[in-house]
């Protein structure tokens, strides 16, 4: 028996065929599903999707994505359809990975790097932990504040609390630093390794490593167009990064030296709709509740 593909519960029964193929119905979550090989509410093949993001996360343009899904599955899909599902899963995925909690070594490096969205100049932040190269926090931003620095340092305490915090120079963190990392337990400090300069780059060479990375990913891209379908896009490459692709510093993923035991785009989304089902029902039940008490 199917598991549910919302909700990956296997309390599911046989609802009846349509076009000659069986339908089931979870008893957990309500859904209905068919018994094929795609992902909820997608009539291509899980396959052909899951191949589409990682050859464009791999350095593909969508164009290009198109063609080689016309090669090796023979389906037609439009450039807008791949890019479609490179936005929804991105964000859907994110929403997810947010949720797991790495072991990381606490040592972060923080650095941010310049990114063109519609002609204009932004700024796109970067944590990463230098055991595991798992990037922990991540942002594209309109500016380069201290209240930006400060989002992304939330982002990355929300994973862990350092041990130690790689700067360059920048004014910007003063505040941040003081707002998110204070504590006057000694147990708890965060050690702040401040460098500026020629110091900074030698410091900070493992996230300037990951700019690189990041700018040879968009340079087969068109540009990127607007702050929200650019952080999706970002959304995208981080959840790639971190999940997918294998660093060669290290043999393996940056989440599997987390300890985080999943690779691959499928088993990525198989849970994280999965995540987003049970919410969805969590939330439903606490508005019935509520109704019914009223």
């Amino acid at each position: 028996m199917n598991a549910c593909k919302w909700c990956q519960s296997g309390n599911v029964v046989k609802h009846g065929t349509r076009g000659g193929v069986q339908r089931f119905l979870c008893n957990d979550c309500g859904h209905k599903f068919y018994d094929k090989v795609n992902f909820a509410r997608m009539r291509v093949n899980d396959h052909v999707i899951v191949t589409a993001l990682n050859l464009y996360y791999g350095g593909l343009s969508t164009r290009k994505v198109r063609e080689q899904l016309s090669d090796i599955f023979g389906e037609t899909v439009a450039q807008s359809t791949v890019l479609y599902w490179i936005h929804k899963y991105g964000s859907m995925v994110r929403a997810y990975v947010e949720t797991l909690m790495p072991e990381l070594s606490g040592k972060y490096h923080h650095d941010e790097t310049a990114l063109k969205v519609g002609g204009e100049e932004k700024w796109f932040w970067e944590t990463i932990d230098e055991d595991t190269r798992f990037l922990v926090a991540h942002m594209l931003s309109a500016s380069r504040t201290s209240e930006d620095a400060k989002k992304v340092f939330t982002q990355a305490l929300e994973k862990q609390r350092p041990t130690a915090f790689f700067t360059d120079g920048s004014f910007a963190y003063d505040e941040a630093m003081k707002k998110v990392f204070y504590t006057r337990y000694k147990a708890n400090k965060v050690e702040w390794v401040r460098r500026v300069g020629i110091q900074a780059r030698e410091t900070n060479n493992i996230v300037e490593r990951l700019h690189g990375t990041l700018k040879d990913r968009l340079r087969p891209m068109r540009g990127l167009k607007n702050m929200e379908s650019s952080q999706e896009l970002l959304d995208g490459y981080v959840v790639n990064y971190n999940f997918r692709r294998t660093h060669s510093s290290i043999g393996k993923t940056p989440a599997q030296a987390a300890e985080i035991e999943i690779k691959e785009w499928k088993q990525l989304i198989e849970n994280a709709q999965a995540s987003k089902t049970v919410e969805e029902i969590r939330q439903n039940r606490e508005i019935v509740v509520e109704v019914k008490s009223d």
